[in-house]
């Protein structure tokens, strides 16, 4: 990602103003400890922002250079709003009172109604969002600290 984003030079004057690769944080339990890592949200999958001109030239260009790479202009900034810095969602928590998901903390606050499954052992939400024309559902970090009646 690193590389692209050196190659490409958003600069805004060449219509293309920012390169995003969107990660998100979750816990991996090993070594008998849990810790939080980095996983990407949809891999090999880079956002050009900017003019549809210029996205497309870079779409062409690094997708004939590299293979199992997918560049897509940036769409409705849905995963933007998940992220707080950057291009990374943080880790979210929660609790489950009868039955009900409330989101206490982290960017997945207030938006319950987008999680579509939870696995508590492995500490993740399946979310669904539009993406490419179509809803695509992606694996988020989330905590359910405690369950409640």
């Amino acid at each position: 990602m690193e590389e692209w984003q050196k190659a490409i030079k958003p600069d805004g004057a060449g219509g293309l103003q920012e390169v995003r690769y969107f990660q998100y944080q979750r816990m991996m339990r090993y070594g008998g400890q849990w810790h939080l890592e980095k996983r990407a949200v949809l891999p090999g999958c880079i956002f050009l922002c900017g003019e549809e001109k210029a996205v497309f030239r870079w779409q062409v260009k690094v997708e004939k250079e590299n293979e199992g790479i997918s560049v897509t202009s940036c769409e409705p900034p849905y995963l933007k709003c998940l992220c707080q810095e950057g291009s990374l969602v943080e880790m979210s928590k929660g609790i489950i009172k009868n039955g009900v998901l409330d989101i206490t903390g982290g960017p997945l606050r207030g938006k319950e109604q987008i999680v579509k499954r939870i696995d508590r052992h492995k500490r993740m939400a399946e979310i669904e969002i539009p993406f490419d024309g179509r809803n695509q559902r992606i694996m988020l970090g989330l905590e359910i600290y405690r369950k409640l009646g």
